[in-house]
C-alpha cells in the first residue's frame, strides 16, 4: 500500500477534521491537548508512509520512530495501531485505552473506535477483518477473523463480532447479531 506524500497529508487532514468538527478556534487548538487519539493517528500515518518508501534513510527513520516514539507511546496510551494496517481517511479515536488494530486489518474511511477494542487476526486462519466506511465501534468490542463489517454499521458495547453482516446494521451481543437494520 504505497501512498504519495500528498495522499498521506490529505488523509491526516481528514483525520484531524473529525477531532475538530463542531469546535470553535480555541476548541480546535485544545483538541491536540485533549485527544491522545490524534497522536496515535499521526504516528500511524507517518510510520505507514515511511515503511513503504524505498529509501534506506526512510527505513532508518522508520525504525528510530518505531522504537523510540511509537513503542513508548503505545505503552502509555494503550493504542496499538500496527503501521502496516491499511486504514482510510477520517480515523477517530475519542478515548485511548487498550485499542489494538492488526497489521492485516483493512479499514475504510471514517472509522470511529472507542476504548478496549480489538480488530484482530484469527490465529487459525491468520486473517483479519475488513471494515467498511462509516463504521462506529463502541467500547469493549472485539472483531476477529476473516470477516467483513460493511459500511455504516454500528457495534454496541461489549460485543464480539466473528462473522460478516450486511451493510447498515446495528450489531450487538456475544456473539454479535443484528439488533436493528438502520436503513
Amino acid at each position: 500500500m504505497k501512498l504519495r506524500f500528498s495522499e498521506v497529508l490529505y488523509n491526516l487532514k481528514e483525520d484531524i477534521k473529525r477531532y475538530t468538527k463542531h469546535k470553535g478556534r480555541a476548541g480546535k487548538a485544545l483538541c491536540f491537548l485533549y485527544y491522545n487519539g490524534i497522536y496515535a493517528t499521526i504516528l500511524y500515518r507517518v510510520l505507514n508512509y515511511m515503511y513503504y518508501k524505498d529509501s534506506s534513510i526512510m527505513k532508518v527513520a522508520y525504525y528510530f520512530i518505531f522504537f523510540f516514539i511509537y513503542i513508548p507511546f503505545k505503552n502509555v496510551t494503550g493504542v496499538e495501531i500496527h503501521p502496516l494496517s491499511n486504514i482510510g481517511k477520517g480515523l477517530y479515536i475519542p478515548h485511548c485505552n487498550s485499542i489494538v488494530i492488526s497489521k492485516k486489518a483493512i479499514i475504510g474511511n471514517n472509522l470511529t473506535i472507542h476504548q478496549f477494542c480489538t480488530i484482530g487476526v484469527n490465529y487459525n486462519t491468520n486473517k483479519a477483518p475488513q471494515i467498511g466506511n462509516g463504521v462506529f465501534i463502541s467500547c469493549n468490542t472485539s472483531i476477529i477473523g476473516d470477516i467483513c463489517v460493511r459500511d455504516n454499521t454500528s457495534i454496541l458495547p461489549n460485543s464480539y463480532v466473528s462473522k460478516s453482516f450486511e451493510e447498515g446494521c446495528l450489531l450487538g451481543g456475544v456473539p454479535a447479531k443484528i439488533i436493528k437494520k438502520m436503513r
